[in-house]
């Protein structure tokens, strides 16, 4: 959004003044009286380097940086006001710990700026200043942008591998083919009756039931855990309304309830020594 629109401003002294009519045609100059380049800003400074200034800046918790860079690219006209926008949110993805509350702060601030005072660039500067501020403030993490970096490279590798034995894959992904096999650690609990190979085994509620419908690490709310123990009560044959089932066990319900470990959340501790499908039978 440019600095010209057709409307009284206040002036340097405090005072309304009307617009020039051919203000809209003037040649945008910096701060020293000089015609801006397009790829400078009102300061005299690259835009890209602005930009990526404040994108460190962010990323180092530095708000007094991040403030000023976000200021300097709106002040300095539409097209670098547009950028910086999509610039912050951008960082709030890349560069914040995921599920943090500043995206959408920034994301409010936008709105502000882009409608409510879209004709008053002074407040359009201070929501720019105040996400900058949010960002930089905000728990900084880098987290999205390394694994999509390494899902990549190591998916990469993995086909690499597949079509030269010589090459030797740096990393596996982070679930193997063996575990994700139906009868592998993971696979025996994922494909139920919700996935091809789990209903291709006739795997029905009751493997749902006690293992994929679990959680963790932390426990089922005290209420939420009363209900899931008397939905498990009611898959019986006698007070089964759905479709028919199968009685479930003390053991069996406590074991569904009983919350996944933190340090392996696949393991099955039901009865190791138990096939998954013999639930089915």
């Amino acid at each position: 959004m440019s600095d010209n629109h057709d409307q009284f401003r206040f002036n340097d002294d405090g005072e309304l003044e009307e617009p020039d009519d051919d203000e809209s045609n003037e040649e945008q100059t910096n701060d020293f009286g000089e015609e801006m380049p397009w790829y400078e800003t009102k300061g005299g400074y690259r835009r890209d380097v602005v930009s990526s200034l404040f994108q460190k800046a962010v990323r180092r918790s530095d708000d007094e940086t991040a403030a000023f860079a976000a200021w300097e690219l709106v002040r300095s006209g539409e097209g670098y006001e547009t950028h910086y926008w999509n610039r912050v949110v951008l960082a709030c993805i890349e560069d914040l710990v995921a599920g943090n509350e500043a995206t959408e702060h920034v994301l409010r601030y936008e709105k502000l700026a882009k409608n409510r005072y879209a004709d008053d660039p002074w407040v359009r500067r201070l929501c720019a200043i105040a996400a900058a501020l949010v960002a930089a403030r905000a728990q900084s993490s880098r987290a999205t942008t390394h694994a999509n970096g390494y899902f990549s490279n190591t998916m990469e590798d993995r086909a690499r591998a597949k079509q030269d034995d010589d090459h030797e894959p740096l990393y596996d992904p982070p679930v193997s083919d063996e575990e994700l096999d139906p009868d592998g650690k993971i696979g025996s609990i994922v494909a139920d009756k919700h996935s091809y190979p789990g209903a291709g085994r006739g795997r029905g509620w009751p493997h749902f039931r006690l293992h994929g419908a679990r959680i963790g690490p932390q426990r089922e709310t005290a209420l939420g855990e009363k209900w899931w123990r008397r939905v498990l009560e009611y898959d019986h044959p006698d007070y089964a309304y759905r479709e028919p089932e199968e009685a479930f066990s003390d053991q069996e319900i406590d074991h569904a309830v009983e919350p996944t470990t933190e340090d392996d959340p696949w393991r099955c501790e039901f009865d190791e020594d138990t096939e998954l499908d013999e639930f089915e039978e």
